[in-house]
């Protein structure tokens, strides 16, 4: 793992360099300002996305699952729930009675919000949520300077997750 991190970290790192570079040789310093400023943004947040990710997979792993949702492969065998109950010769007594078990049955498979908050706290992660707070006011910051440029703040931005991506992928490949 950490191995993975120092590699990524390198890639990261000349890329910001190599790109930053050729893009103040074609731009000049407001390219270069807005290429550095949105790919260190998304460093940021892909920083705190796997970090908050990492988290949510060590206290999982020491505990029992996140989630109480039923196994995907007996929901997909079973979609409509014919094996779970028993079969009985006798006709049902009363009509109105056995609706609302059926009702009660098909509540059960629903997810609540206490199983949403659950299976949704990678995504709530303070971490995740300081992140793009940080490219926001960078991106505002840049605006009120009048040195924004959207397009070398772009390619910065998209730089850095795609860096990433290729030298994982580069990497699980060997």
């Amino acid at each position: 793992m950490t191995t993975k991190i120092r590699n990524v970290t390198a890639v990261l790192s000349l890329l910001a360099v190599l790109g930053g570079a050729a893009l103040w040789f074609m731009g000049g310093e407001g390219a270069l300002v807005n290429f550095e400023t949105g790919f260190f943004s998304a460093v940021l947040v892909l920083a705190a996305s796997g970090f908050g990710y990492w988290q949510m997979v060590q206290g999982s792993a020491e505990s029992t699952p996140h989630h109480d949702l039923p196994d995907e492969t007996e929901r997909i065998e079973d979609r409509f729930g014919l094996w779970e109950e028993d079969l009985s010769e006798t006709e049902p007594e009363d009509v109105s009675r056995l609706l609302k078990e059926e009702r009660k049955r098909s509540k059960k498979g629903r997810r609540d919000f206490k199983t949403f908050l659950k299976t949704t706290k990678p995504a709530l992660s303070l971490y995740r949520f300081g992140a793009y707070a940080v490219l926001v006011y960078a991106v505002f910051k840049l605006i009120s300077a009048e040195a924004f440029e959207p397009v070398y703040y772009l390619i910065g931005a998209g730089a850095a997750p795609l860096g990433t991506a290729v030298t994982l992928w580069l990497m699980n490949r060997s």
